[in-house]
């Protein structure tokens, strides 16, 4: 506990000095959205070659003051790549103003390792932006995997699923869209492509779940009709994949990693073997699950945890996928069954009945906003607008649409609060209704899930037409909306495409709205679409914009002091602190099959906001507020990380016999300040006398923390970690804008 007064004083000490030199002074706290959405964890980095190209230099160089160049730096090179400002990056832009933070950034853009951190941020990024994560897969996909299929384990859930086919599965539904955007960025592609593309960056394992969207509902109580026919040999006996498909017999040998209690038990060895029917079932067995024989309330053997016949490398295999829609979407036969993982291995094609076109297709996007026969696709169209063009429908739009086609009776009454939306909103939903049923599937005829349910039949005669904004037409196809999305303007020029993806970097950056009024941020909105759409020139001139700065002022930001300063949010601090100590997901956000260490650090983790977004709202999710909520967690996490990079018994960072290079380490690294910095060589001092007096507070004893080295640690170690932890959650460190 003394050693945290200590650490109370040094922070009190750290934080005068960094407001007396910063170039963002301004209040922490200019956000209020709130709501609920989410964010995904995996650090992947895309796949394929890169050809980005940022654009040549845009603004004259302009000498900028030191002190003001330095939190201009620390600033933007963390929030693209994490990592701490150099004095040659300081020396740049000191030199150059913007136009050497130009050039920084599209250095970082187009050179490893900083390529790579800064895809890696981009793809978080682009996941929240696309919505394509935050949904709970047990529960949400369960109209389009089925309930009793897919994703629904029954009463043990995933505790019964073997090895980590299924976890890697799931993060590979919520990164698909995510990595297609960075890898379009990579090869120069017009980022209008996102409403457009039918090729997507898949797995094996997706290809897979993408054609079982489209099986047929097979029921798994007895239906004999089911097809194919496979049974399951309870003997453990291994059974490899070419001998399985080739006689629809599959092993239920154990995994490496199952899960303990009854539900991840071996309960069938007493039988034979199972017979079953249909796809539902039969996909997840290959998902590392065998269902319960047979399906009843009292099976011969319940569910439990099988080794995967998907591989670690059928869920990391990524490659270009273009998904074609069939000329007769009615016809569900698939082209490739979706267990035949070595046809899926080698395929770059696929042509599904159900159209995919976009984020706004995805089973990411559908599963997070389910929708039913009450809804029937109005959340779908309005949360794509909200995406794509950062609004969404309300009462007063004025655009008059082109008919009444599709229009709900029940809303269209003259006069009403509710035709005013709806008169647009639902022909809208038609781009979605025709095609998709409201469990998201193809198979209108059939009942809505395994439980039954009414069916809605298709739709024989229905006009898609898209009114919104400035913009309204008609068109024949779920490919149409993306085309029209591109059409719609603010009325002066600006797509609202450019505009939403701009104002999505602003609350990115500065937890907080730019203004479209502002001159600046409608010059950087301009400079993107004459860029033909380049989101590498974005990057390159908003980040070094004094949006971000807060080297001078613009119609947002109204003194060059008044940038807000915010919290650095999870997804920042974590890729911050994995990427300066060099060791992958320190938060522990993307382990697989994470040990007690992994999880409890994992838990910390969660508890420090991050990005995310909510139904209907048109601002992400972006707290900048330091609460104190905020305060204990990442405390809790840096004091968790210090025995994995301090005296760790292998990987360690800095060392306790030698005191004074690790706090230079820590005041540059982990702090941010380079030795030219003002703040630099008091931050030292400050962290030098801390680790003195926490040296001679400190007793010898064990460490308590998760993912701790357990055992005795000594009073030097003990002291250094303190004042890493100091470091840690210094203003720098926790804080954006200092």
């Amino acid at each position: 506990m003394f050693t945290k007064e200590l650490r109370r004083v040094g922070l009190a000490l750290l934080a005068m000095g960094s407001l007396g030199v910063s170039a963002c002074n301004g209040n922490i706290g200019h956000n209020e959205s709130s709501g609920a959405g989410g964010s995904g964890a995996s650090s992947v980095t895309g796949s394929g070659g890169s050809n980005i190209k940022p654009g040549n230099v845009t603004v004259p160089p302009t000498p900028t003051d030191p002190a003001v160049a330095a939190a201009a730096v620390r600033k933007v090179e963390n929030l693209l790549t994490g990592m701490a400002p150099t004095d040659a990056d300081v020396a740049l832009v000191t030199q150059q103003g913007a136009a050497g933070l130009q050039q920084l950034i599209s250095t970082w853009m187009t050179t490893d390792p900083y390529q790579t951190m800064l895809g890696s941020k981009m793809i978080g990024l682009f996941r929240n932006m696309f919505q394509q994560t935050g949904f709970t897969p047990t529960e949400d996909f369960k109209i389009q995997l089925l309930q009793n299929g897919g994703f629904d384990f029954g009463p043990f859930g995933v505790s019964a699923v073997g090895d980590d086919s299924y976890a890697r599965l799931v993060q590979n539904i919520q990164d698909s869209f995510a990595m297609t955007a960075w890898q379009l960025v990579k090869d120069g592609t017009d980022f209008r492509q996102t409403l457009t593309t039918n090729r997507y960056l898949m797995t094996t394992g997706l290809k897979m779940v993408y054609i079982q969207i489209e099986m047929k509902a097979d029921a798994p109580f007895g239906n004999q009709n089911a097809q194919p026919a496979w049974t399951i040999d309870f003997s453990r006996n291994p059974i490899d994949l070419a001998t399985a498909l080739a006689t629809m017999n599959f092993s239920d040998e154990a995994p490496a990693h199952a899960s303990t209690g009854f539900g991840g038990s071996m309960a069938c060895t007493a039988a034979t073997s199972g017979t079953y029917n249909g796809t539902s079932l039969l996909f997840q067995r290959l998902i590392g699950f065998t269902p319960r024989f047979p399906f009843s309330g009292s099976p011969t053997c319940f569910e439990h945890s099988s080794k995967p016949y998907l591989t670690t490398d059928d869920v990391s295999d990524w490659q270009w996928v273009t998904i074609n829609h069939k000329a007769t979407p009615t016809d569900q036969t698939p082209v490739v069954q979706p267990y035949d993982l070595p046809t899926l291995r080698n395929t770059t094609t696929l042509t599904l009945s159900l159209p995919r076109v976009g984020f706004y297709t995805t089973p990411a996007f559908l599963a997070l906003w389910n929708t039913n026969d009450s809804n029937q696709h109005r959340v779908t169209a309005n949360q794509t607008l909200l995406v794509a063009l950062g609004q969404a429908f309300t009462a007063e739009n004025t655009i008059i649409p082109l008919s009444t086609t599709g229009l709900d009776s029940s809303h269209s009454v003259a006069g009403s609060e509710c035709v005013g939306c709806h008169a647009t909103l639902d022909p809208m939903r038609n781009f979605w209704a025709n095609q998709f049923d409201y469990n998201d599937r193809n198979d209108f005829p059939a009942r809505a899930n395994f439980m039954g349910g009414a069916a809605n039949p298709r739709p024989t005669s229905i006009v898609d037409e898209f009114a919104f904004g400035d913009f309204k037409a008609t068109g024949t196809s779920t490919a149409d909306i993306g085309n029209f999305l591109q059409m719609v303007t603010d009325g002066n020029g600006l797509s609202r495409f450019a505009i939403a993806i701009t104002q999505q970097l602003c609350f990115y950056a500065n937890s907080t709205a730019c203004s479209e009024s502002d001159p600046e941020f409608r010059r950087v909105v301009n400079s993107f679409m004459t860029s033909t759409y380049n989101f590498a020139a974005l990057i390159k001139e908003f980040f070094a914009s004094p949006l971000v700065t807060g080297t001078a002022a613009t119609g947002t930001f109204m003194t060059a002091n008044s940038v807000p300063v915010s919290i650095s949010r999870r997804d920042h601090f974590c890729a911050a602190l994995s990427n300066r100590l060099g060791k992958a997901d320190l938060c522990a956000q993307t382990a697989t099959l994470p040990t007690s260490a992994q999880t409890a650090t994992a838990k910390i983790a969660a508890a420090i906001t991050s990005d995310a977004f909510s139904r209907g709202a048109q601002s992400p999710v972006t707290p900048s507020d330091p609460t104190l909520f905020y305060r204990s967690a990442t405390e809790e996490l840096c004091e968790n990380i210090a025995p994995q990079v301090v005296d760790a018994t292998s990987g360690s960072v800095y060392s306790s016999s030698d005191v004074t290079g690790s706090i230079k380490g820590m005041v540059e690294t982990i702090m941010g300040y380079p030795p030219s910095d003002p703040m630099h060589d008091m931050a030292i001092q400050i962290l030098t006398d801390h680790n003195t007096m926490a040296n001679s507070a400190t007793t010898t004893g064990g460490t308590t923390r998760p993912g701790g080295t357990g055992g005795s640690t000594s009073k030097a170690t003990n002291a250094l970690r303190s004042t890493f932890v100091l470091a840690c959650e210094s203003p720098t460190a926790v804080g954006l804008g200092l």
